[in-house]
């Protein structure tokens, strides 16, 4: 009787192992896929930049994204946004941004980035795409100038991918906020130039006002982030880039 007893046991043990082995070996890891940042920044333009020098200019990291594997999607590279009213708030979202970046989760800065802090996607003047700058397969330089300064061509608000050191040709879109309605030259005179309103999510409003030293101004902080998919629709992305920040006057057209 004994006996019998310990066979079935045995026989129980060896079964649950089974089972066991069969969940590991059909379900498999999981895959967890890290993507290449955006890199290269050729111009950072910060509050004190002059008009000839407010604008972006960074390398998207397409090659080394290439072949990740064939259950992945590489799609591009997103362009985030936000603007601000007093130039201090900055400070700590760059920071919180930066130390984001540090951590074991490639996707933590643009996670925080878009979560908590708000940041939106570039719109542009046609249908916006998502990400910004789709995927070729390789690598190009961007162009981003938000404001029209004059009438010079080389100062106008556009995007350029594949820019090669000349800002006045065909832009190959131009820059809204979010919504493609909204332009960046804020306080002009036309329909779509109003200034940002308190409660928008593409702006953060301090109550405090306009920074001592930079009245009646207004700041866009911009970021890259490379972005792709897995075959379940899961998005990953990839550290964040810190593009800089122009200052938008909204007192005058000498942006």
């Amino acid at each position: 009787m004994g006996g019998g007893m310990r066979r079935k046991y045995h026989l129980y043990e060896l079964f649950s192992l089974a089972i066991c082995c069969l969940c590991f070996f059909g379900c498999g890891l999981e895959e967890y896929y890290v993507l290449e940042a955006p890199f290269r920044i050729y111009n950072t333009p910060n509050a004190d930049t002059t008009y000839d020098n407010k604008y972006f200019d960074f390398v998207t990291n397409e090659t080394g994204n290439a072949g990740i594997s064939p259950s992945f999607n590489f799609l591009g590279t997103a362009v985030y946004y936000k603007i601000y009213n007093r130039y201090e708030s900055i400070g700590s979202v760059t920071s919180a941004l930066s130390s984001a970046n540090n951590s074991t989760d490639p996707s933590s800065a643009a996670t925080l980035l878009t979560g908590k802090y708000k940041y939106r996607q570039l719109g542009t003047d046609s249908v916006t795409t998502t990400p910004l700058i789709a995927s070729t397969g390789a690598d190009r330089r961007i162009y981003i100038r938000l404001t029209n300064y004059q009438n010079d061509a080389r100062y106008k608000a556009k995007i350029i991918v594949g820019y090669a050191g000349d800002s006045s040709i065909v832009a190959t879109m131009v820059p809204k906020r979010e919504g493609n309605r909204y332009s960046f030259d804020f306080g002009r005179t036309g329909a779509e130039d109003r200034t940002p309103a308190e409660g928008e999510d593409d702006y953060s409003h301090s109550s405090s006002g306009f920074s001592s030293s930079y009245p009646n101004t207004y700041f866009v902080d911009m970021y890259a982030v490379s972005v792709g998919r897995d075959t379940t629709y899961t998005t990953y992305y990839s550290k964040v880039l810190h593009l800089g920040t122009v200052a938008v006057n909204a007192g005058t057209e000498d942006n």
